[in-house]
């Protein structure tokens, strides 16, 4: 099971590199395994992950490898306590980035981001990899897919990790067309 997990986690991971919602060291990834998670290493490159850049990890308590683990550990453990999803994507697209600093909603105009998405929250900019910013996320994604973190980035959570990615490609797209649609971006 867990082959199979890390298997679509580097397939996602190559997604999102391609469509540029990650950057070289940027985003991170995890998946839920009854009592365990599979968690990407600390400055893994999404877009160029094998077999080793994942830390299999208790989901309760202490671990000795959790210090090589993503920078965002207590996110996506809080999302997997929290939460019904069983994957956790968490990606640095830039036009939803943009548009988190002035709206507390990101509300798609275009059909299919209206459709898959709906409004989608933005909340304030907690701390990277704080107890904070994993509470206010794992709230969120209780009764959500998406939440976008003010300036930081965008967590989304599903049972599968290409389904979490695929919000983020899908709320990425409705961004640029709400910033192309303000004239603050000239090409799509």
């Amino acid at each position: 099971m867990e082959k199979i997990a890390i298997k679509r986690l580097i397939e996602v991971g190559r997604l999102l590199y391609a469509e540029g919602l990650v950057d070289a060291r940027a985003g991170n990834l995890s998946v839920r395994l009854k009592d365990k998670m599979v968690i990407t290493r600390r400055g893994s490159h999404l877009g160029k992950l094998q077999d080793w850049d994942f830390i299999s990890l208790p989901l309760r308590g202490e671990h000795l490898l959790q210090d090589r683990a993503s920078s965002e550990l207590v996110v996506h453990k809080e999302i997997h306590l929290q939460t019904p999803h069983s994957a956790v994507v968490h990606a640095h697209p830039l036009a939803t980035t943009v548009l988190s600093f002035e709206r507390d909603y990101i509300e798609p105009i275009d059909s299919e981001g209206k459709d898959l998405l709906g409004r989608v929250e933005v909340i304030p900019a907690y701390p990277p990899g704080s107890l904070e910013l994993a509470r206010a996320v794992a709230f969120v994604l209780r009764s959500s897919r998406l939440v976008v973190v003010r300036s930081h980035g965008v967590f989304s959570a599903d049972l599968d990790p290409f389904y979490a990615y695929a919000h983020i490609s899908v709320l990425e797209r409705s961004c640029k067309i709400l910033l192309y649609e303000r004239g603050k971006i000239q090409r799509l």
